[in-house]
């Protein structure tokens, strides 16, 4: 998308090929070639990839998600081509090499323990786990240190043949940039093999029946996740949902913040969140507590989502949310790298382009009826999860 009141451009290149498409035996496989691409390649080496974008001011990082590997440069608009054959020597030309691979391995095992002595990324971690398990999307997406430690260069090279395909990547930019320039360059560095455009087996996700996870930990709070099942992000009615979803727990107005926060002075971080993927989705209601203050809080937040399920939102609160949601997409619409993500998100995920007055009609076009209809369907008892991390047992919260 041209954005021609900015000189920068943010380009990202998306590739099928997160957890959810890693070999069984290979948990955290599509993380760590996200890391280990970046250790080298046929014409530059780790320092050289680095260089060549933050010498001009740039900025190059990538990250890996239950579905999708992005690998994201922010340039200024005439150095885009310096951009474009960067990700390009990554993404085609990575060497691999044996020793780097070792040395990679330490760092992303320290990275899983980053992980693990932060309880607030933990209980996430944990509360997909739960949700989505059998089904490869509960898989960590960093993986675990014994799959780290058995990733050998062939492994890395497998599976870099069988998900970075012509049909399974996407190129999106937004900012100072023509299409066709772009077009041009991609067509002329870019040359993957095959030409599959599935993305992979479509397998959607069914709990395994558990419904509750604690983990005794040795920290000050308790952190918990809980929520449940949400909707894909093609579905029709995501436009309630993320309605729902800000009334509920959306910034410093929301019920949740309001209740747990401001009256009864439970938590200082008290938060909902959305996840989409192709065919499934999730909600994830997060707090820190005391040890003491957990179950009240539980119970509190069970309450507010009652209260959705059986009456509807005013319409003064509904008007204020709308207009908050309306003020974050105009607001967003200043910055490339968020102009980039949500134009990737509509590509990958329904093959169109919403307009930001589309998206808008959508939002107004929302009635309080429905909110209650996605609460009662998002908020019953079979489809309510718990994940706690913290100083607490299995026996001291109830959900």
């Amino acid at each position: 998308m041209r954005m021609p009141h900015v000189r920068s451009v943010t380009m990202g290149v998306w590739v099928w090929s997160g957890t959810r498409f890693e070999p069984s035996g290979s948990p955290g496989i599509a993380h760590f070639l996200e890391h280990a691409v970046f250790k080298g390649t046929e014409r530059r080496n780790a320092y050289q990839i680095a260089l060549s974008i933050e010498s001009l001011g740039g900025y190059l990082n990538a990250f890996t998600g239950r579905e999708l590997n992005c690998y994201v440069a922010r340039v200024m608009d005439s150095h885009l081509p310096v951009a474009v054959d960067v990700i390009g020597d990554l993404l085609q030309s990575s060497r691999f090499d044996p020793q780097e691979i070792e040395k990679e391995k330490t760092v992303v095992i320290e990275e899983i323990h980053g992980l693990e002595d932060n309880p607030e990324d933990l209980v996430s971690e944990l509360y997909a786990n739960l949700i989505w398990q059998p089904h490869p999307l509960s898989r960590p997406i960093l993986g675990n240190a014994a799959s780290v430690s058995s990733f050998t260069r062939s492994d890395l090279v497998a599976y870099l043949a069988d998900r970075y395909r012509n049909g399974r990547i996407h190129i999106i930019a937004a900012g100072c940039v023509d299409h066709d320039g772009l077009a041009d360059l991609i067509r002329d560095q870019y040359d993957f093999p095959g030409d599959s455009r599935e993305p992979g087996p479509d397998d959607q996700p069914d709990s395994n029946g558990a419904r509750k996870r604690v983990l005794s930990k040795e920290v000050s709070q308790v952190h918990l996740c809980l929520g449940g099942i949400g909707l894909p992000y093609s579905h029709p009615s995501k436009y309630a949902l993320f309605l729902l979803n800000a009334v509920l727990g959306g910034g410093m107005t929301s019920r949740l913040f309001q209740k747990i926060r401001e009256e009864a002075g439970l938590a200082y971080s008290i938060y909902s969140d959305l996840e989409f993927c192709r065919d499934t989705g999730q909600i994830c209601i997060s707090a820190g507590v005391d040890p003491k203050d957990a179950q009240r809080t539980i119970d509190l937040i069970r309450h507010e989502c009652r209260v959705l399920c059986e009456q509807p939102v005013p319409e003064d609160e509904l008007r204020d949310t709308r207009s908050q949601l309306v003020g974050g997409l105009y607001l967003s619409l200043e910055e490339t790298g968020s102009v980039m993500n949500r134009l990737a998100r509509a590509e990958i995920y329904e093959n169109a382009y919403s307009s930001l007055d589309e998206t808008v009609r959508k939002l107004e076009e929302v009635t309080a009826s429905e909110i209650s209809e996605m609460a009662n369907i998002l908020f019953t008892p079979e489809n309510t999860y718990l994940t706690a991390v913290g100083p607490v047992s299995d026996g001291d919260i109830t959900l």
